[in-house]
Order: structure tokens, then C-alpha cells, then sequence
């Protein structure tokens, strides 16, 4: 018996609403293929240490993942792309990636969660896990999903069109007591993986994370 032990660092709360158990579910089908049984754990959310609030983020990073240790094998660093994912991985993945690996924890990987531009296009990629979640019978075209496929990755600004299915699928009474960020959590039980590995940054996502299953013998 294995057990993995998963963490997170993102960049703000809505990421963590989502992000969590989406990577849980993935984490959960690679190990699928092992050749022993693997007991994961739910992410655990890195918030900011306090102490370290004017710190670089490489060392906010550096430091949330070191006080939570030994709880987590793989440790998961997100950051936006803003459309330039070369930047951004750069700029604040790797370098608090590279602190953290330099401090000597035993059986620790690094896996960079890297979207392009925000993390709300993932969310687009299955017009029906939006469906379910928001309880509606609208097609793509109704919820304003004309992007299909790769596109999504290529839309300037995703968070609005997310907004905007929202709006269009629930009816007007509740509108004004649900939000956007009240669904996050059961969109990131419910989209298809088989939709999101359609885009290159999740493929990535997931292709580091085999890589790093493999160099934690979990996966042969």
C-alpha cells in the first residue's frame, strides 16, 4: 500500500474552489494504474504564512509547503498564464518550485498547475458538467459557449464568459444569491477529464504529474 499525499498553492480562493478536487480526481486516476493500491488524501490548501506576508512568492511558497510537511508528496503550484504560460512558469512556479526542492524534504515532487490565461477556461471545456452543475437544459450556444475544443484556451478573457453562462442559466430569483464562485467546487468534481486533456496546458498538467508519480515509485 501507497500513500499519497497531495498540497496546493494557488493563486486565490476561486482557484482553490476548483482546483482541489479536480486534481484529487486526477491524482486518483492516474494511481488507478498502479500496480499496488494507493491511499490518497485530499489537497491540502498552502495558505500564505502569515509571518512571511512581504516575502517574495517564491518564498511564500518555499515556506507554506515546508510547515506543511510531512503531509504531502506532491506538491501542486499554480499561476495563471495571462496568455504567456513561458512567463509565467518562469516567474512564479519555478522559482518556488526550486526552494522547495532545495530544502531536503524526503519523497517530495513538484508539479506546476499552469492554465492558460485563468483557470475559468478549464471550466469552459465541458458545456455539459456546466449543465449539470448549474442545473440547466440551455445548450452551448444558449450558455454563450461558442469556443469548443483547444479554442477555449484561446479566449481573452474566460472568467466573464463563465459569468455570463451562470447569469443565462439560473433562473432571475437566483441570480442575485448565486455566484459564480458557489459552483467552482462541484464544477471541479464534475468536468470530464477526457474534455480538458484537449488542451495543452492540462495535458502538461498531467504528464508531469505521471512523470512525478514514476519518480515516487507509485507508478512503474
Amino acid at each position: 500500500m501507497h500513500y499519497l499525499g497531495l498540497a496546493l498553492y494557488a493563486e486565490g480562493p476561486s482557484d482553490y474552489r476548483f482546483l482541489c478536487p479536480l486534481l484529487l480526481r486526477l491524482c486518483e486516476e492516474a494511481c488507478s494504474r498502479a500496480t499496488q493500491p494507493v491511499d490518497i488524501g485530499d489537497v491540502l490548501a498552502l495558505g500564505d504564512p502569515i509571518e512571511r506576508a512581504d516575502a517574495s512568492r517564491a518564498d511564500r511558497i518555499a515556506q507554506a509547503a515546508v510547515d506543511a510537511a510531512p503531509a504531502w508528496n506532491v506538491l501542486f503550484v499554480h499561476a495563471d498564464a495571462d496568455s504567456d504560460a513561458v512567463a509565467a512558469m518562469r516567474d512564479r512556479v519555478l522559482p518556488g518550485l526550486s526552494l522547495v526542492m532545495a530544502s531536503g524534504l524526503a519523497r517530495a515532487e513538484g508539479v506546476a498547475v499552469v492554465p492558460v490565461r485563468e483557470t475559468e477556461a478549464w471550466t469552459l471545456s465541458d458545456g455539459d458538467a456546466l449543465r449539470a452543475v448549474f442545473g440547466t437544459n440551455l445548450g452551448d450556444d444558449q450558455l454563450g459557449l461558442a469556443a469548443r475544443g483547444r479554442a477555449v484556451e484561446q479566449l481573452t478573457h474566460p472568467k466573464q464568459v463563465l459569468e455570463a453562462a451562470c447569469a443565462a442559466a439560473l433562473p432571475r430569483g437566483r441570480r442575485h444569491r448565486m455566484k459564480v464562485g458557489n459552483f467552482l467546487n462541484a464544477l471541479g468534481e464534475e468536468v470530464s477529464l477526457q474534455r480538458l486533456r484537449e488542451l495543452p496546458s492540462f495535458a502538461r498538467l498531467e504528464s508531469d504529474l505521471v512523470d512525478a508519480l514514476r519518480r515516487l515509485q507509485i507508478l512503474g
